[in-house]
């Protein structure tokens, strides 16, 4: 209708309101709101926008107070939001942060995965299964995973977008895993979820093995060199850069003339190399044959 009014040359101004506080509309569920991402306007601050939206003669708009970092991801579980993927604050509540991309670096991530390691395929798949209902039941509410069923769906179970943004984090931390906003709606129900976990975590540790392989000769080798054979400070400064370059923030120096290691862009065939080739790479940086 405004649209149409202001073609026609008349003046109309159409507002979308976010919650007020202090009485409005939202009265009651102010709590529930925020949850979701939205904060209730205080009075003063929405008559303020009013004022603005008059004086600069705006058609069209919506007021709200938006909590991006919660929002954006519960809007987004389920699809791209093309309403939404232009403002910046969007674009930055839905990037990975550091944590979310370090995989398996945490404490949990890492007992999960010794867990699994010594385990069959069934074992594994049963472990997996009982974190996934787990942290299903907590934010359902529950207080036993019983009442998560394998293959219930998780929208049948009650799921929302916000709940599944929340599941989904938690199996982040447990696992080391970089995982998608809208895992619980690609993956329908525990036991499909479980499944795609646990061959993710296996596919991770299968990949992280050459690594783990050559930093265990690595170890063997400087534990076999005497302190004549080599020279000790340049290759602790060697491996300090390699540490570096690698993302690994370095312990702050107690000498205040000690310059801060530069970061150095890792090679992306890194990633790609065999253990003889890494070895290869160690071998040549402390000049050894």
């Amino acid at each position: 209708l405004a649209e149409r009014r202001r073609a026609r040359g008349l003046t109309a101004t159409s507002i979308a309101w976010g919650p007020w506080a202090d009485g409005g509309m939202a009265q009651g569920t102010t709590e529930d709101l925020y949850r979701h991402g939205l904060v209730a306007l205080a009075p003063v601050q929405a008559i303020a926008a009013l004022h603005q939206a008059l004086a600069e003669d705006e058609t069209t708009l919506t007021v709200a107070d938006v909590d991006w970092e919660r929002f954006a991801p519960a809007f987004t579980a389920r699809r791209p939001s093309p309403l939404l993927g232009e403002l910046s604050d969007v674009r930055v509540a839905l990037t990975p942060s550091r944590e979310e991309t370090d995989a398996g670096s945490g404490a949990a991530a890492t007992l999960l995965r010794e867990r699994l390691s010594a385990a069959t395929e069934p074992e594994q798949q049963r472990i997996v299964l009982e974190l996934v209902r787990g942290e299903a039941a907590r934010v359902l509410g529950h207080e036993s995973p019983d009442a998560v069923k394998p293959r219930r769906g998780f929208v049948e179970l009650g799921f929302d977008s916000l709940m599944a943004v929340e599941v989904r984090n938690r199996l982040a931390s447990h696992t080391g895993l970089r995982l998608p906003t809208t895992l619980l709606f690609d993956f329908t129900s525990s036991a499909a979820l479980a499944e795609h976990l646990r061959s993710e975590i296996a596919r991770d540790m299968s990949a992280a093995a050459p690594v783990a392989s050559a930093i265990t000769e690595l170890e063997r080798m400087l534990s076999g060199l005497s302190t004549t054979d080599v020279d000790r400070e340049d290759i602790t400064k060697r491996l300090q850069s390699l540490l570096t370059a690698w993302g690994v923030p370095q312990a702050a120096s107690t000498s205040s003339d000690t310059p801060t290691p530069t970061a150095v862009e890792v090679d992306p065939a890194l990633d790609a190399a065999t253990s003889d080739e890494l070895f290869d790479l160690i071998q040549r940086e402390f000049g050894k044959s």
